[in-house]
């Protein structure tokens, strides 16, 4: 890997007609195209509309416009709702989910010691204890709006989000693919997966 070599030991790809330079080997080979004449340079073609390319893989992205949705196999995440036409793109994203796993295996974690439950903070595990206990031993949050009543405000202002309109409330939206949620929790559950 380059980030573990010094600076010295790292081999760089100049250009022999511009200043551009570069630690990869097929990055100075795709930058040598904008030096070339446009009848140099090896095109593709696609056979069923005007669309021209450099890259091959790039002729093949384009031909699945031309085929009926049912002839094209989409990868799909078994974490979330991402899909997509090539399977080296899905093994890139499941690396988000291994990752986000990873992380919270590797935290010291607090055991509930009435139940299963374990928690990343001692917070979290202070509140969890509450629900071990019955309601009229708690302080309880009351809903304004319904009987609805909650050991801990933050269930209360989860609540809440079922009296607001679908525009007043605020989605936590995947960058990686369409997935939302209304409800913090249920998203980072969602990206960690079962």
């Amino acid at each position: 890997m380059l980030i573990h070599k010094e600076i010295s030991e790292v081999t760089t790809y100049d250009c022999n007609h511009c200043s551009y330079n570069t630690k990869r080997r097929s990055n100075l080979t795709t930058h040598m195209l904008i030096h070339k004449e446009i009848s140099e340079v090896t095109t593709y073609q696609c056979a069923l509309c005007p669309y021209k390319t450099k890259r091959k893989i790039h002729l093949t992205d384009h031909s699945l416009i031309h085929k009926d949705i049912s002839e094209v196999t989409t990868y799909d995440c078994n974490h979330c709702s991402y899909n997509t036409k090539r399977r080296s793109n899905l093994t890139t994203h499941m690396l988000i989910h291994k990752e986000i796993s990873e992380e919270i295996s590797e935290v010291t974690t607090y055991d509930c010691s009435l139940c299963s439950y374990k928690s990343k903070h001692k917070r979290g595990l202070r509140r969890h204890i509450l629900i071990h206990k019955d309601i009229s031993e708690v302080t309880a949050y009351q809903c304004a709006h319904c009987s609805y009543k909650a050991k801990q405000k933050s269930y209360l202002t989860e609540h809440m989000l079922i009296h607001k309109d679908a525009s007043e409330v605020t989605t936590y939206d995947c960058k990686f693919c369409s997935y939302k949620a209304k409800r913090k929790r249920q998203f980072s559950q969602a990206l960690v997966g079962p």
